[in-house]
């Protein structure tokens, strides 16, 4: 009897005895930095050593800090602690709690940064590259949150490209400038490694990545050929694109080098000609590269210009710029249609007949010449020619073999291209 009633005393003391006071007396505070870092806060009635934990939805809770009873009731972290989450967004609260089991939370929060987004890289004649991202689909789930930021996200490109030597350590790692605005054109016109960036406050996400390739055009064509002949242009467009060792992320101590990268086959390739240093530049024809990226222009030498031939850029997964060969100047020299005696063997004191047929067939005021004792050409008479042609007969009255040949000077067609001086070829004059 007496050990029943000491039992139900006992139960009667201890269903009347105070519950244990309350440790954490108010919700967990958030806010940012100065410095853009995360500031959680806490308050306690009674110092407790405390655990702070992330909590997600759908995952297990990620420990953030452990502070000692001594230390503050405040943690200071970088957001990437929080590991920022994309591409949906998710809500996520922290929450301290104490050994004796008391819990407070913050209020929920997202940590979205922008996932993978489809990018768009184009080409504008110039070789300026234009670059986009779509706008971003995303809702924020947690509108106001203690974490909310009124910064927009902003945008920009990371450019890899080689230095010589080619050797570790020598990418060039280059950022265009961030804005709100989701396009924007660089004018580096080489090979790079694009990638596509987003920020906000929960730091840099990357967007998309790409070969940014160029284009090599090269062109080969004679100095000069004589006018109204065919001059024949060749030339090849290849690709080169940046070799990089080891790719994006791992580029601690990447090598960044410029390789051939294929030609362009069944390329549309435009000639253009302008008829002086400073005139402009005009299409003359098109044609396209053959399976090894070759082209050739054969064309007829209307005179003297110059030349270059261009390809567009591509777009797509791999963008290819557009490019331009050097310039090459085509000169065209005065084509000698016949240079001859109309009677190549005469006697003494008949007057010689020198005959002069040239194209362009203009009025060229050509010099007679012919080979002297001493083995040099010497000036005898000139002729001014009509229609590209010309007769003269002149006193010659020494028995013997002669050399003779014609100077005729330069000249301009009529569209007003110039055409250089040329010597024709000997011609013989026999006396008897």
């Amino acid at each position: 009897m007496m050990t029943s009633l000491l039992a139900t005393t006992l139960l009667s003391a201890a269903l009347t005895a105070p519950a244990p006071p309350t440790v954490l007396a108010a919700d967990v505070q958030l806010a940012w930095t100065t410095d853009g870092k995360i500031r959680i806060s806490w308050n306690e009635t009674t110092p407790a050593p405390n655990t702070v934990v992330l909590e997600r939805p759908g995952g297990e809770d990620l420990p953030l800090a452990s502070p000692s009873v001594a230390e503050p009731n405040t943690v200071v972290l970088e957001p990437a602690k929080l590991e920022p989450y994309g591409p949906t967004v998710d809500r996520a609260r922290i929450v301290v709690s104490e050994p004796g089991g008391d819990l407070a939370p913050s209020a929920d929060f997202d940590r979205y940064r922008r996932g993978a987004a489809q990018a768009q890289l184009s080409y504008r004649p110039n070789g300026d590259m234009a670059w986009s991202v779509p706008p971003d689909p995303v809702v924020d789930s947690t509108p106001n949150d203690p974490l909310d930021v009124t910064t927009p996200t902003t945008y920009g490109l990371r450019l890899m490209t080689g230095e010589q030597p080619w050797t570790y350590d020598k990418c060039r790692v280059e950022y265009t400038a961030r804005s709100t605005a989701l396009s924007g054109v660089i004018t580096k016109q080489r090979p790079m490694d694009v990638t596509f960036l987003a920020w906000n406050e929960w730091g840099a996400a990357q967007l998309d990545w790409r070969w940014a390739f160029s284009s090599v055009v090269t062109l080969n064509a004679p100095a000069s050929t004589p006018y109204g002949a065919t001059a024949t242009l060749t030339g090849k467009i290849a690709t080169r694109r940046i070799f990089e060792n080891p790719k994006p992320p791992n580029d601690a101590l990447p090598i960044c080098l410029e390789e051939d990268a294929g030609a362009r086959a069944n390329t549309t390739v435009v000639l253009q000609a302008r008829d002086s240093a400073t005139g402009g530049w005009y299409v003359v024809g098109s044609g396209k590269t053959d399976a090894a990226g070759n082209y050739n222009f054969p064309l007829r030498n209307s005179g003297a210009r110059e030349y270059r031939t261009t390809v567009a850029g591509t777009t797509g997964t791999t963008p290819v710029q557009p490019a331009t060969s050097p310039a090459r100047t085509v000169r065209a020299s005065t084509r000698v249609v016949s240079a001859k005696f109309i009677q190549p063997s005469v006697t003494v004191g008949t007057r010689p007949q020198a005959y002069l047929w040239v194209d362009p067939a203009g009025t060229q005021k050509a010099a007679l010449q012919f080979k002297n004792s001493a083995g040099a050409w010497q000036g005898l008479t000139y002729k001014t020619l009509y229609a590209g042609r010309g007769l003269v007969a002149f006193a010659w009255n020494t028995r013997g073999t002669f050399q003779f040949r014609w100077w005729v000077p330069g000249s301009t067609t009529s569209t007003r291209l110039p055409v250089d001086a040329v010597y024709s070829g000997p011609f013989t004059l026999k006396v008897s």
